[in-house]
């Protein structure tokens, strides 16, 4: 790793794992369940009107789980 061990032990570098962790997540679930990865769009309007709603279809997903109203997983 290119991190020195020091820095690795913190708690900064701990929770920055976690955080980038999340951050990861929500952009994989954009794009394969939201259909980023392969858009079938060519103008800017209608790509920008794509990820609009595909960003608020993650964020009401997220926020779901979050208030605990909504469970986005099956048990």
């Amino acid at each position: 790793s290119a991190i020195d061990a020091r820095k690795a032990r913190g708690k900064g570098y701990a929770m920055s794992l976690q955080v980038r962790k999340r951050i990861e997540q929500g952009f994989g679930w954009i794009k394969t369940v939201g259909g980023l990865d392969k858009l079938p769009l060519v103008s800017l309007p209608k790509v920008r009107g794509w990820v609009t709603w595909t960003f608020a279809a993650y964020n009401l997903i997220r926020l779901g789980g979050i208030g605990e109203w909504w469970n986005p997983s099956p048990t």
